[in-house]
């Protein structure tokens, strides 16, 4: 017996760093840690384990709040990691002691965000549903705080990506374009526009209290370039070892052909932000009412079995004049003036399943690159108008996470307002185009690859 425990020493002292690592990343979270007090030569190897980036996902179907979010926090701690940040998404609840829980299990240093979403969607989960301000100060604030981060951190101008999750408000949108124009193309911007959230930032003990008359308006996780990761000069090398981010978004949407210029509108309350319009067919001079479009619209659809969905508009093109009152057709979202251009869109299964394939494409071609890139996380902001009932399918909108890499670890959310920018888009036979222009999107999904460039 005694021979047999020198041997086993024997083998085990004479294991290199590479077999050693291997088993030891395996291990779950206590054995793990039990395995960095062995030696020095384990602990480093144990920090060299837990310095590598790394994202999980855990969900509870408990209905009770308190124990679904110790079992979501156990599953997600169960493995080796050292949490940098937490998102927590809940579709019913109490925010603050869910954030509450949260910060006592992994402590201050990582900034947290809780929100209440329309439905959740992740590795383990199946598509269930569930101030005095001016608009233009708090966005101009945002954007400052931002850049006044990112230049505490970093050697770059701006961040490499935001993930962003707002308050159903009419101040999102206008502070999501400001950021729009304000970060570099190159800035990935992905998150849910319409929702409920608190959040807490890093070394903070709990939340900023907040009175009645204060509200919350976008949160936002900031990932920028390590000023003080080392120099390198060979390009292949450069991006060994550093941290990457991609996006893909698969669409659910088609155009009809019907295109209109806005006549006259009106904005609505900010608490249920809609616009109230007339409208003119393009190239016509005749001002139609709100019953009119909508029988324009139905008459072009006749016997189009997509035409059972709500219709979507979408303003192409800004002009300003204005024409008397008339009826209105009213439109659930604010910021469309008078002279907008405008195009009328549909919900199409078609569209949808062919841009799921052409994402999971995309989503095989990061292997392909001359480092080998390892997917280590994803998240996916689907709108809410898709999903199982949308596709006929269970997991149709995670289905490019689970078909290219079925051991990832992902999250994701339903949401009423999908914000994707710097998105690759998959034009079919055409040569892959990044699209900026456009950061608001609806019955779509917005995917983000994080992936880290093994050397």
């Amino acid at each position: 017996m005694e021979k047999s425990k020198k041997t086993d020493m024997a083998f085990i002292a004479s294991m290199n760093d590479d077999l050693l690592q291997n088993i030891l990343q395996r291990l779950p979270a206590k054995p793990f840690a039990f395995a960095s007090c062995v030696n020095r030569s384990w602990n480093i190897v144990c920090n060299r384990i837990l310095s590598r980036p790394k994202m999980v996902s855990a969900f509870s179907r408990n209905p009770h709040q308190f124990e679904a979010v110790e079992e979501a926090i156990d599953k997600a701690l169960s493995d080796p990691i050292r949490p940098d940040f937490v998102i927590a998404n809940i579709t019913c609840g109490n925010m603050e002691d869910t954030l509450s829980l949260i910060t006592k299990r992994v402590g201050t240093r990582a900034p947290v965000i809780v929100s209440i979403v329309a439905g959740v969607l992740g590795k383990e989960v199946c598509n269930d549903k569930a101030g005095e301000e001016t608009e233009a100060m708090i966005g101009d604030k945002f954007v400052m705080d931002i850049r006044n981060f990112v230049s505490e951190v970093s050697d770059h101008a701006a961040p490499a990506c935001l993930m962003l999750f707002g308050e159903d408000t009419h101040a999102t949108e206008p502070i999501i374009r400001k950021l729009d124009y304000a970060m570099p193309a190159e800035t990935i911007i992905v998150g849910d526009q319409k929702g409920e959230f608190l959040h807490k930032r890093a070394n903070e003990l709990r939340t900023v209290e907040l009175h009645k008359d204060e509200s919350r308006v976008l949160a936002g996780l900031i990932f920028a370039r390590d000023r003080h990761r080392p120099i390198v000069v060979d390009v292949y090398e450069a991006e060994a070892g550093r941290v990457q981010f991609h996006t893909a978004i698969s669409r659910g949407l088609s155009p009809v052909d019907l295109r209109y210029k806005v006549a006259n509108a009106i904005s609505t309350l900010p608490k249920w932000p809609a616009t109230l319009m007339t409208a003119k067919r393009i190239g016509e001079a005749e001002v139609l009412d709100g019953e009119q479009i909508l029988d324009d619209i139905e008459a072009n659809l006749l016997g189009n079995p997509l035409w059972e969905a709500d219709p979507y508009i979408g303003v192409i093109k800004r002009r300003k004049y204005s024409v008397a009152d008339e009826q209105y057709l009213t439109v659930n979202g604010a910021g469309i003036k008078t002279g907008d251009h405008f195009q009328v869109y549909i919900p199409d299964l078609k569209v949808a399943e062919a841009s799921l394939t052409a994402v999971s494409s995309q989503l095989r071609n990061i292997m392909s690159k001359p480092n080998k890139h390892e997917v280590v996380g994803g998240f996916v902001f689907a709108g809410s108008g898709r999903g199982d009932s949308f596709f006929g399918r269970p997991n149709a909108d995670t289905s490019p996470f689970l078909e290219n890499f079925p051991e990832l670890r992902f999250g994701g959310v339903f949401c009423d307002g999908e914000i994707g920018r710097s998105l690759s888009v998959d034009e079919g036979e055409e040569k892959q185009v990044t699209i900026s222009q456009r950061c608001l999107h609806v019955v779509s999904s917005v995917y983000l690859i994080v992936s880290y460039a093994c050397s």
